[in-house]
């Protein structure tokens, strides 16, 4: 009997000593993998909507000699050097983050249209994938915002770390709520395009504002789990890692799926959404935006997916520019200008 005791004890330490390295080691990778650049990134730093280029070699949205091709490529068709700009800081009533952003105005104020641009994760306004986007947008005619958010660029630092969107998705709603107050933009007349960790902001944002008019969504993370898992690896780091990763974020009070894509689209009610994805991604897989329309159909919610065959991460935006623009533009002009 004091054997089995005595076993027993053992056993709980070396449990207890186990979980507790476990939770360590899931630390961590939780402080490694959602570390993002306070301020912007070198390659980055001359980027304006007047004049953007590529990032260099090993600095693009996705990893391998892929990128290489893309170093240097001309988007200067892309510029708008004719369009005002100006630089704007809106304070979060609630938190003390103030965001840095451009506000685009081609047609203000007769166009009340208007489309918030987000960055996707580790990056910032000054990325070659927001301000193309936002050109082409601009370009017809929309009013364009594009925000840092917390953490990156030239917004406020708060820890150096993105939380998957739950706390990026409020800085998107105190954009929109700035729009409304101080430009007098119905969020009726409101869309967001968000790009990879801006796409998954962008679905919280749906789950918890019912106003905001229509969503585009490139490279939208859906099945979380399965994208943490891959992105851990991504990292270099074993899939498992993922949990424990997830509950050392709760013990220092950060929940990552306090609420999640599938809460997005279940709270959309019937709002148009389109999701574009490369089909060769490598970062964000593209079977997320299919699980993402499938979830959809099931619930009565239509999403368009507009896939680029044989793209890499955000590289249609570079393959088929045009389409990539024509596919924008029509989405928002058939639900933000009718």
């Amino acid at each position: 009997m004091k054997l089995i005791r005595r076993t027993l004890k053992v056993t709980g330490v070396i449990v207890l000593v186990a979980f507790v390295g476990l939770l360590g080691v899931g630390d961590y990778v939780y402080r490694t993998g959602t570390k993002v650049f306070c301020g912007i990134h070198t390659d980055h730093a001359a980027n304006t909507p007047t004049r953007f280029v590529t990032p260099g070699s090993g600095r693009g949205p996705f990893r391998g000699s892929g990128w290489d091709r893309w170093v240097g490529h001309d988007l200067s068709a892309w510029w708008v050097p004719d369009i005002p700009v100006e630089t704007v800081r809106i304070r979060d009533p609630h938190r003390a983050v103030t965001i840095a952003g451009w506000w685009m105005t081609p047609n203000f104020p007769s166009n009340k249209a208007t489309v918030i641009v987000v960055h996707g994760i580790d990056s910032s306004r000054h990325n070659f994938d927001t301000l193309m986007p936002a050109a082409m947008l601009a370009r017809a005619g929309f009013n364009i915002l594009l925000i840092d958010l917390r953490d990156q660029g030239e917004t406020t630092c708060e820890d150096g770390r993105h939380s998957a969107g739950q706390d990026e998705s409020d800085d998107i709603l105190t954009a929109a709520h700035w729009l409304k107050s101080v430009k007098a933009i119905p969020l009726s007349r409101l869309g967001v395009h968000g790009v990879s960790g801006g796409a998954l902001a962008a679905l919280i944002v749906a789950a918890k504002n019912s106003d905001i008019a229509a969503f585009s969504l490139e490279a939208p993370v859906f099945d979380f789990n399965k994208a943490a898992t891959h992105e851990v690896e991504y990292q270099g780091f074993p899939g498992f890692l993922w949990r424990a990763a997830y509950w050392a974020a709760r013990i220092r009070g950060k929940d990552l799926m306090a609420v999640t894509p599938a809460d997005g689209i279940s709270r959309m009610d019937q709002r148009p959404v389109q999701v574009l994805h490369g089909t060769a991604d490598s970062r964000v897989a593209y079977n997320n935006a299919r699980e993402l329309v499938r979830f959809a159909s099931a619930r009565g919610q239509q999403v368009a997916l507009h896939s680029f065959e044989a793209a890499d991460h955000i590289e249609g935006l570079l393959l088929e520019p045009d389409r990539y623009q024509a596919i924008l533009v029509d989405f928002f002009e058939s639900t933000l200008k009718r």
